[in-house]
């Protein structure tokens, strides 16, 4: 298989010259993997917070080389045929000429029944590009998706220069995103790019599915913070976000999350 379920390891732990002959995998992944955070001594704090793996991916790791960009879509249980779209279209194998390497993973939690964590393993089986949390799949749970993402990017694909994470209901012409990158001459090192929202109020309804309470956010604005739509960090980045995010609820809007990780760390949108 492609991935872990049960404790059923889908990658290879050993790497060239142990016999084995699959991909060398990282430390850190193997840690994040087995239960553990996915930490190295030179990545961010540990995120106690960090979701238990069930199915993942194979990490990036020698003899391939790394993407340049790593899109990493958050997507439901449910949503197979949007998978399968992106799949087919800017999330699939890049065949523009010149174009730098990419690579496409989805995050999802966990479906209500037995039968669609079936699906999900044959689905993750025949792809490979599945990365499933230990979490009810909920709007509520976005941001733990976007934690593990992160933290499976940081810890098992950490030779990606930059990570794009975007709805499956989106359409971002990564190919495109990945040749802007890789021509712009003096790209920040710790860079945060997408539709930057400013002054946006916290929504106090408890009716709405959007509400935040004062006790998860007491001020009255967010700080600025790119769109959950699609943004972009570089490796740098995501690294800061991560290690300053720590002491941000999972409660908020996964967008607003990264943003005020983003705040903490000095990176500005």
């Amino acid at each position: 298989g492609s991935g872990v379920l049960n404790g059923s390891w889908g990658v290879t732990r050993g790497g060239p010259g142990d016999g084995t002959g699959g991909p060398r995998v990282p430390p850190g992944c193997l840690g994040l993997l087995s239960g553990g955070s996915g930490d190295l001594s030179s990545s961010p704090p540990r995120d106690p917070r960090t979701p238990k793996v069930l199915l993942a991916p194979p990490p990036c790791a020698p003899p391939t080389p790394p993407p340049f960009l790593l899109t990493l879509v958050p997507s439901a249980p449910a949503h197979l045929e949007r998978r399968l779209a992106v799949r087919d279209t800017w999330g699939g194998p890049w065949r523009r000429s010149g174009t730098p390497p990419g690579r496409t993973v989805f995050v999802l939690g966990v479906p209500a029944g037995a039968e669609g964590q079936r699906r999900l393993l044959r689905e993750s089986r025949q792809h490979g590009d599945i990365l499933q949390g230990d979490f009810a799949d909920s709007y509520a749970n976005l941001t733990r998706k976007t934690l593990l993402l992160l933290r499976w990017a940081r810890a098992c694909c950490a030779g990606a220069r930059f990570l794009l994470k975007a709805d499956d209901d989106a359409f971002v012409d990564a190919p495109a995103v990945a040749t802007y990158l890789a021509a712009w001459p003096a790209a920040p090192p710790r860079l945060y790019l997408g539709r930057v929202h400013w002054g946006v109020a916290p929504n106090r309804d408890p009716r709405s599915r959007h509400h935040v309470p004062e006790r998860v956010f007491a001020g009255s604005r967010y700080p600025p913070y790119c769109s959950g739509t699609a943004y972009v960090l570089s490796r740098q980045a995501a690294g800061a976000v991560l290690a300053a995010g720590r002491g941000a609820p999972l409660a908020l809007p996964e967008d607003v999350w990264v943003g005020l990780g983003a705040r903490g760390a000095g990176v500005a949108p």
